[in-house]
């Protein structure tokens, strides 16, 4: 964790301590909640696009028979990201349902009844650091992993920037800036070692020099549990950033982080650095390491009525 980053310009630093908005985080109580499993719902609504891009392609018919981790609806097209059982079950239905938008508008999904078995495929473990690059994408794009910070890019299609340019630095963005959510900051207190892998399958990937790490100084919590996992691993940096709004905006981040700016009409790899939400680094290890499909991701619920907050691991397509 000596890895010595660009400093900030006095020009910069002036304007970056006067940047951003500073709204009550509300981040407590969930913030000190414990990550609970969410029970299994008596269906599963999967819409067929849960990422930027082409929407999935079903390749299984109603009334199949699946198990957890099959998969169920293929990618149409290089931006695009399959779609996997997230349990054992049965295909009911493959129809238009209401989709989670503001208009309310249906798209089309797939319909899910759990057996209650939770199946699940065989896998095999596998080393990501015997694993070429291009192997690595392979995988990523299979296990259907998109960006968990909110932007649900295909995660794959970032892995490959590095054989156009090289890329000197990979960013986690442990950011979390908005208000209410913690469920960043509870995957890093409880597993920082998935997130500290998954940083370096992904650096491996995209053949990167450095990882920096930037975290929120309202988690100390979490940069302490970062700290100790990276604590072998020269190569990454833990940053403690200001917490303001928007932080985790990727730009911003980078700004703070390597006192670099990305030109208003390039992106983050053309200037050699490649950002990923913590979230989406967790994702791949266990894509990675373990074969496990995206089916499941972390949700603080919190706010307003809510009369228990808490952070919950909730499998796709789980009615609201």
């Amino acid at each position: 964790m000596n890895v010595s980053l660009a400093p900030l310009t006095v020009r910069a630093n002036r304007l970056m301590q006067r940047w951003g908005a500073h709204p009550e985080d509300r981040k407590a109580p969930a913030s000190g909640t414990t990550i609970t499993a969410l029970p299994l719902p008596e269906q599963l609504i999967l819409p067929l696009s849960q990422h930027i891009g082409s929407p999935a392609r079903p390749v299984v018919y109603s009334g199949a028979k699946v198990v957890r981790g099959q998969l169920l609806a293929t990618a149409q097209g290089r931006v695009s990201a399959p779609i996997h059982a997230p349990t054992s079950g049965t295909i009911v239905a493959i129809n238009s349902a209401p989709i989670a938008h503001p208009s309310g508008l249906t798209g089309p999904v797939m319909v899910l009844e759990p057996d209650g078995l939770d199946q699940a495929l065989a896998s095999e473990p596998v080393d990501p650091f015997t694993l070429s690059p291009a192997e690595i994408a392979e995988r990523v794009a299979e296990a259907g992993i998109v960006g968990m910070g909110g932007a649900t890019f295909p995660s794959a299609v970032k892995l490959g920037l590095g054989h156009n340019q090289p890329i000197q630095t990979l960013v986690l963005n442990g950011g979390e800036c908005e208000p209410y959510l913690s469920c960043d900051d509870r995957l890093m207190q409880e597993r920082a070692e998935q997130v500290i892998d998954g940083g370096r399958i992904i650096r491996h990937a995209i053949g990167a020099e450095r990882i920096v790490i930037g975290i929120e100084a309202n988690k100390p919590a979490a940069i302490a549990q970062m700290q100790s996992a990276a604590r072998d691993f020269p190569e990454i940096s833990v940053i403690k950033v200001p917490s303001r709004y928007p932080m985790g905006s990727e730009k911003h981040l980078i700004a703070w982080l390597t006192g670099q700016e990305v030109p208003s009409t390039k992106l983050a790899a053309d200037i050699g650095i490649v950002v990923h939400n913590v979230g989406t680094a967790a994702a791949i290890h266990q894509a990675i390491r373990w074969g496990e499909p995206l089916t499941q991701r972390i949700v603080t619920v919190a706010g307003g009525a809510v009369r228990t907050p808490r952070n919950l691991e909730v499998r796709l397509g789980t009615p609201v």
